[in-house]
């Protein structure tokens, strides 16, 4: 491209989110869907490299607490709307940007170094959230769901009705999840719909506003029709690149439990699969356990989970034919079965990886 059918942005390093807000507001799609040059005042550089540099930077920025947009998950590696981002009384406009800084990143396969929950990924792609996504924001409140749904509550008196207490701008309220909600008693019979609903009013209802305006910028640049085409695992890697996975590393820091050891025959032949796997499929192994791809700063040892540092966790589970592993991602288990023999094993993880049992035991 020649020079002059770049955008060109003149910036102030100490005000770069500001300014390359309001330069690429007034910019036309097309004009920076040719091509960016990005210079920063007092500096020489132009080119690639301080192109990159740019997005480095704005994705650092998205997530700076000053602008109250982003709040970190409950892993603490993690990133998702904040639902009180109305502090800053600008939020939407920046969340639009934000969308736009991502889908430019995109469009010219510039990475981010920026990671969010599974259930942001899932609202860029229109992806509807479940209750296993709570975990990232609250994985006391996910357990509590989850005995619900594992659990016959038929005689407990639980009371519960079909409406919420929140948080609405320092006062409590109850919000009904429907039409009449508070007057609907939970039962047996509707409790994974009560499920369904609290999830979505943690998770969509209390950040819709920001999700939309994000989305307005996101889709100006990248189509939702082609973003959909991915999962939000794959989303994930879009955006923010393989990462190299140093297997000694993450096998020096993992713990086992009921069972297991690290001498165990099922375990050895676990790691020899684990070494014998493509990166891309090394990514997937954990992106299945940990929900993302992202490794720690300082390696495998300061894995995060939903209350704190977390090590990689393998579970022994009793052995039934075509039995998948699966994981539980809020505390980074995998839920090893104790296969027969390492070509099983390696079919089984692989199917699992490839095909998705997130949830589910059998093949």
């Amino acid at each position: 491209l020649f020079a002059c059918d770049l955008f060109h942005l003149s910036l102030s390093l100490d005000s770069i989110f500001r300014s390359s807000c309001e330069m690429v507001s007034k910019s036309t799609n097309e004009k920076l869907k040719q091509g960016i040059a990005v210079r920063f005042h007092g500096e020489e550089g132009m080119g690639q490299g301080v192109v990159r540099e740019w997005f480095d930077i704005l994705s650092n920025e998205i997530i700076n607490p000053d602008y109250a947009l982003f709040t970190q998950s409950a892993d603490g590696t993690t990133f998702q709307p904040n639902s009180n981002s109305s502090v800053n009384p600008d939020h939407l406009n920046y969340f639009r940007f934000a969308g736009q800084i991502l889908g430019l990143a995109l469009y010219h396969r510039q990475l981010v170094n920026i990671y969010f929950t599974r259930s942001f990924y899932k609202h860029i792609l229109g992806i509807p959230v479940n209750y296993q996504d709570v975990s990232s924001i609250d994985p006391e409140y996910a357990k509590n769901l989850q005995w619900i749904l594992d659990n016959d509550i038929s005689d407990l008196g639980l009371e519960l009705t079909f409406s919420v207490e929140t948080d609405v701008f320092g006062a409590m309220e109850e919000v009904p999840l429907k039409p009449g909600g508070t007057s609907i008693l939970v039962t047996q019979d509707n409790k994974a719909e009560y499920v369904q609903l609290v999830t979505e009013l943690r998770m969509t209802r209390a950040i819709q506003p920001q999700i939309n305006a994000f989305l307005q910028g996101f889709h100006t640049f990248i189509p939702a029709s082609l973003i959909q085409l991915f999962d939000e695992y794959e989303l994930e890697l879009l955006l923010s690149g393989m990462p190299e996975i140093d297997v000694q590393d993450w096998c020096r820091n993992t713990d086992y439990t009921s069972g297991y050891d690290a001498q165990e025959q099922v375990i050895q032949w676990f790691w020899d699969v684990v070494t014998g796997l493509t990166q891309e499929e090394r990514v997937l192994l954990l992106q299945f356990v940990t929900g993302s791809s992202r490794v720690p700063h300082g390696g495998f040892a300061y894995l995060m989970g939903g209350s704190g540092l977390q090590k990689f966790t393998i579970a022994a589970v009793p052995y039934t034919s075509n039995l998948l592993p699966t994981s539980s991602t809020c505390i980074n288990m995998l839920k090893l079965p104790e296969y027969p023999s390492k070509e099983v094993l390696r079919d089984r993880l692989l199917v699992a990886l490839h095909c998705g049992s997130y949830g589910y035991t059998m093949a």
